[in-house]
């Protein structure tokens, strides 16, 4: 009896699991059928979204290089995919200059990215701009290599 009921409980689980998995189909006015356009976006943003939501900055600097473009470039083009999704850029700077300078260097950065995004076609009013300074280091050591991952503009979905 015991087992009669977990072999049940087992067979309604996957039964769920089946259904909460199955694929949903329109059917166009043409007679074609089409996935649910809440399926396609899921699977379409697991998909696409750029593995990489860091654009590093040379010291005392707001200017993208080669690999900051690049990485904005494959973010661009994702938002574009995904018109609703808004982002905030968070500007970052490493610990030397006065607390001042470094809020307005890492507000530069952050402009600066989102100046780059939107000239590749990104809607101004899906992206806001903040600065954290030196607040938030990504590393707290010292030295270049460390000081390096700290001058950064995180693009953060929400």
């Amino acid at each position: 009896m015991k087992l009669n009921k977990l072999l049940f409980v087992g067979l309604a689980s996957f039964a769920l699991m089946a259904a909460g998995c199955a694929k949903h189909e329109v059917t166009t006015d043409s007679g074609m059928t089409k996935h649910s356009a809440a399926a396609t976006h899921s699977v379409k943003s697991m998909a696409s979204k750029p593995a990489s939501s860091s654009v590093y900055f040379a010291f005392d600097s707001a200017n993208l290089d080669a690999a900051g473009s690049a990485t904005l470039d494959g973010y661009a083009a994702w938002l574009n995919d995904h018109g609703g999704i808004t982002v905030t850029i968070e500007g970052n700077c490493d610990q030397r200059g006065s607390r001042e300078y470094n809020l307005a260097l890492g507000q530069q950065r952050a402009d600066s990215v989102k100046a780059y995004l939107v000239a590749r076609g990104v809607s101004a009013s899906h992206i806001d701009t903040v600065s954290y300074g030196e607040e938030r280091p990504a590393c707290s050591g010292t030295g270049e290599a460390c000081w390096a991952q700290n001058r950064h503009a995180d693009i953060v979905s929400r």
